[in-house]
């Protein structure tokens, strides 16, 4: 009676060319891996910014229109100016009151930018008086874990995550390159919203807003300025809830993920190819072993089982290899780039590893033709000459 061909023999006494074999496939499941880990990062890093931050604070700056002022109802611009400033106090006096909103105020506003490994969001802190300061910590949830609140003008308090990310300290000049030296690092930050405040030095800013401390149910100034008798319209800049949540779906999420898919993709292409030519060229140094099992009686139909049973060894080796080495460099990454950048990283990436192992199952479906290619060319040794 004649023996199962055994996988494991061939694999033991070859162990050269079927480890060359395993560690190519291994580095492919790696390569896959680590691209979408390094790149997700920016996904993950700008998640704070984006969803968390606008469920407690937007700004606001509307247009004379939104008001229902023209010129036609003014004598001249001085009149509508007025009656700009009028409206537009009001209008907070109205946020204030409503359930839901702890304060709305008019003031300046600063621009902080945060890296990711690709691309980066810049997004607005309020410049405000030093009495309301510390209020507006709370309501944040922000906490001073280095340095001191602000006690004159030019001073700002920045959140741990950007200062890392921008590469600054406590004493050091707030994006100097950007602003010159006005305003000084105070003191350091910690909240989950990467939340930054300061006080104003004279007219340096990024504009002027009405500012309103929120919570999740009034985080939409849509569905405020509708109960308030406000119109909304494309002259207006609102950064509220929604706008983040879109700027995050649409250029952060969006925009990466789809860089992400073009670089797997046309990785997992090159790597696919290479992975084929190497497995055929594999098989084909075994012409001669597949015909002596023929001669032995063995039916083209086991040599194939045996093929594919350790085929799946050496698959399954590589995958396994693959995430040892995978979970090994993202902890270099982790601790020599993204650590040091103040970013937030992704380990656990269920679609992405779904897809590499759909890959993995592509190639095995496309290594079925040179295999049975192959077995259907097995002759016994008595057929091999001719």
């Amino acid at each position: 009676m004649k023996s199962r061909l055994s996988a494991g023999k061939y694999i033991k006494n070859n162990k050269k060319a079927c480890f060359v074999l395993i560690i190519a496939l291994a580095l492919t499941f790696m390569a896959m891996y680590i691209i979408a880990f390094t790149l997700y990062t920016s996904v993950e890093s700008f998640k704070p910014v984006c969803l968390e931050m606008p469920k407690k604070i937007s700004y606001v700056s509307l247009s004379y229109e939104s008001f229902g002022i023209t010129e036609d109802k003014y004598e001249d611009g001085v009149e509508m100016a007025r009656a700009y400033k009028a409206a537009r106090d009001k209008l907070m006096e109205d946020l204030k009151a409503h359930e839901g909103i702890e304060d709305a105020f008019f003031t300046q506003v600063l621009n902080a930018n945060y890296n990711g490994v690709i691309g980066g969001i810049g997004y607005e802190f309020p410049l405000v008086e030093i009495d309301r300061i510390q209020p507006i910590l709370d309501h944040m949830d922000a906490k001073l874990v280095s340095g001191r609140l602000p006690e004159g003008n030019g001073e700002v308090l920045i959140d741990e995550t950007i200062m890392k990310n921008e590469g600054i300290q406590v004493g050091d000049w707030f994006m100097e390159n950007a602003y010159g030296q006005v305003f000084k690092v105070v003191g350091m930050l910690s909240s989950d919203t990467m939340f930054c405040i300061g006080t104003p030095n004279g007219n340096y800013n990024c504009g002027w807003y009405i500012t309103i401390l929120c919570n999740k149910d009034t985080a939409r100034f849509s569905k405020l300025a509708e109960e308030l008798g406000i119109t909304i319209t494309s002259e207006d800049d609102i950064e509220d809830i929604d706008d983040y949540h879109r700027l995050y779906k649409e250029n952060v999420k969006g925009d990466i993920e789809s860089i992400i898919n073009i670089i797997v993709i046309a990785v997992m292409i090159f790597l696919m190819i290479s992975i084929l030519v190497a497995y055929v060229s594999f098989m084909r140094n075994r012409v001669n072993e597949y015909c002596l099992y023929a001669s032995l009686g063995y039916s083209r139909k086991e040599i194939y089982g045996m093929i594919m049973r350790e085929m799946i060894i050496m698959f399954l080796a590589g995958i396994l290899i693959g995430a040892v080495l995978t979970v090994g460099v993202m902890s270099a990454f982790e601790v020599l780039i993204i650590e040091p950048m103040g970013l937030i990283s992704k380990w656990i990436m269920t679609d992405h590893l779904i897809r590499i192992l759909s890959a993995f199952a592509i190639i095995i479906g496309m290594l079925q033709i040179p295999i049975l290619v192959s077995i259907y060319k097995i002759r016994t040794i008595d057929m091999m000459e001719d």
